[in-house]
């Protein structure tokens, strides 16, 4: 999670400002916990953040243990054009253990794990757009290179390294639909994964992005959203605390129900180092990517390569501009200064 690198699959063909106009980015630290930052577009809108789950509301600690992420970048509070990461949730797939439970088994859903399309037409898109209309399906694509890193993961080895099952499955999605009077595109995104430890059968939706603009300005803003959701990074102090945090919670769940404890220490143990690798193994499968040399700490780092020459500043935010004569210092419009141009090097 140092990087919401599935994200940008979403991001890669959705939605290119107009090549004249250099774009700023601003640097965003969350508001909720301070748990992570990203670059976001000069006067866009941020809404959400870390949100947890109160055991007791929900009917157990199925989903208290984790610190989840909701939270979205929008060009205006109306979010036409919008990029929006969605928490995990985890399930519990069906079973004589929890088959008179109400669809509640330790606050986890009961739910049969679907495949990801189905996850995302028949689970997610109608509970994020009831009102939609003349829905229509452009494109379903397997993501295998996601899949691929999932079964690289803690949660995946732990599980297999016991004997047990272990399944993945991830999908890319673009629909059309009228909402509010408005044509939109979308695309959406989910890797799921599934697994039964001591005969319990789990699974959830580790990454879930989606990210939408109306159809005519869909193809206006595909190079901003790639810097976006590359630029997110966790803060490494917060995650310390929470894989910590978590290790405790799951503990606690332990005293309370002792079966189901030992399913959720297992898990506990690896989810927040999940979390994070994930994002960096998929890092690696990004496209339209370049790496850059950040003149102030001589670090190499990923920025987009859809623009020509990109500037930053000792904070970490960023312009990117085609204009080879441009230079953000001396633009009186912007009122700026200390910025330097980042060159490209190899990886």
């Amino acid at each position: 999670m140092k990087r919401l690198l599935i994200l940008t699959v979403l991001a890669m063909t959705v939605l290119a400002v107009r090549a004249a106009e250099p774009v700023a980015f601003t640097r965003y630290i969350d508001r909720t916990e301070g748990a992570f930052l990203l670059l976001v577009p000069s006067g866009w809108q941020t809404a959400g953040g870390i949100v947890r789950v109160n055991p007791l509301a929900a009917g157990g600690s199925g989903n208290a243990t984790e610190a989840k992420i909701d939270f979205a970048v929008m060009r205006e509070p109306e979010g036409r054009v919008a990029i929006r990461w969605l928490p995990k949730i985890n399930y519990a797939q069906p079973s004589p253990y929890n088959a008179m439970l109400n669809g509640n088994w330790n606050g986890m859903p009961v739910v049969a794990m679907p495949s990801a399309a189905d996850y995302l037409t028949r689970l997610l898109f109608p509970s994020l757009h009831p009102k939609a209309g003349d829905v229509r399906i452009e494109k379903t694509q397997p993501r295998p290179d996601s899949v691929a890193a999932l079964r690289q993961l803690p949660v995946a080895r732990a599980v297999l390294s016991q004997g047990a099952r272990y399944v993945a499955d991830a999908t890319m999605l673009t629909v059309t639909y009228t909402e509010g009077g408005v044509r939109y595109r979308e695309l959406l995104f989910v890797a799921l994964e599934g697994y039964e430890l001591m005969g319990t059968g789990l699974w959830s939706n580790p990454f879930t992005i989606v990210a939408r603009a109306p159809v005519d300005e869909y193809e206006a803003y595909g190079r901003v959203a790639k810097v976006v959701v590359n630029s997110f990074a966790l803060n490494p102090l917060w995650f310390q605390g929470e894989a910590a945090g978590q290790i405790h919670r799951g503990g606690v769940a332990a005293d309370t129900l002792r079966r189901l404890a030992e399913v959720d220490a297992q898990i506990a143990r690896n989810r927040a180092e999940t979390m994070a690798q994930i994002n960096r193994q998929e890092y690696l499968t990004l496209t339209d990517q370049e790496c850059y040399r950040n003149p102030f700490t001589g670090e190499k780092e990923y920025g987009s390569n859809q623009w020509k020459h990109r500037w930053t500043n000792a904070g970490g935010e960023q312009f990117y501009s085609d204009d080879d004569h441009w230079d953000p210092n001396r633009d009186p419009k912007l009122h700026v200064s200390g910025y330097q141009r980042s060159p490209s090097v190899e990886p």
